[in-house]
């Protein structure tokens, strides 16, 4: 059988131009597409995918939703993300996190590769499963959204991070404010995302360091957690 491979994009010239030019590669993989996150869901439900290959920025169910969405549902479906936007840092992380990162505009020889690197299994699959919250903070930051995100942490604590036009503002968890709170759910793992709209009422900016460096430093904490449980394991074993 052959693959099947799901496109999500609003502009429907490009659509056409992806169905028009895979065509070549219709012994691999049959092309679906989708003009946005809520007829792709609705795809989703009634076929089984191989890969998604989706853009971030659309109406009704943006791509950043759709990923959340594929993390709890499909884990094992390997996601192609397009944005007209980029940064180095972003492409280091994503590709990390997700199968593919690729940059508007691209060749076309350019996504079919990815598609096909990702049906050979080249890039494991599921490792949207568990996706740091820094990697879709960055893609939040770039897409100058103004959001609520939601994260829910593997003990069912709930943690909120507020945007204005891509810029953390604030964070809460429990009694943690501010850069307290970013760090605390930057270091979470398996986490669940959920976007929010955003409230009426005006929360006060708490949070005046980047985003890129308030990652950095929770890198750095990160690492340093692994390493001291790396030592107390060795101290254990020498007992």
């Amino acid at each position: 059988m052959r693959a099947k491979v799901l496109i999500i994009d609003n502009d429907p010239m490009l659509l056409t131009i992806l169905a028009e030019s895979f065509q070549k590669y219709h012994r691999r993989f049959d092309l679906y597409t989708a003009k946005n996150g809520l007829e792709a869901v609705k795809k989703l439900q009634k076929y089984s995918f191989d890969v998604l290959v989706t853009d971030l920025y659309m109406p009704h169910i943006n791509g950043l939703v759709l990923l959340t969405y594929m993390s709890r549902n499909h884990p094992d479906i390997p996601c192609i993300v397009m944005t007209g936007h980029g940064t180095p840092f972003l492409k280091k992380q994503l590709k990390k996190e997700i199968a593919y990162y690729i940059t508007k505009p691209f060749s076309m020889q350019e996504l079919a590769q990815a598609i096909i690197n990702a049906l050979g299994n080249e890039i494991v699959k599921g490792a949207l499963n568990g996706i740091s919250v820094a990697g879709f903070l960055k893609m939040i930051e770039i897409e100058y959204k103004t959001c609520l995100c939601e994260i829910i942490l593997p003990d069912g604590s709930r943690g909120y991070l507020y945007f204005e036009f891509g810029v953390l503002f604030n964070a809460f968890h429990g009694a943690l404010k501010g850069e307290a709170a970013a760090f605390r759910l930057l270091l979470a793992d398996n986490v669940v995302i959920k976007f929010r709209k955003a409230p009426k009422i005006t929360i006060p900016r708490q949070i005046k360091t980047e985003l890129g460096a308030l990652i950095e430093e929770a890198g750095h904490l990160r690492n340093l957690r692994s390493e001291i449980g790396n030592w107390e394991l060795e101290i254990g074993d020498a007992k």
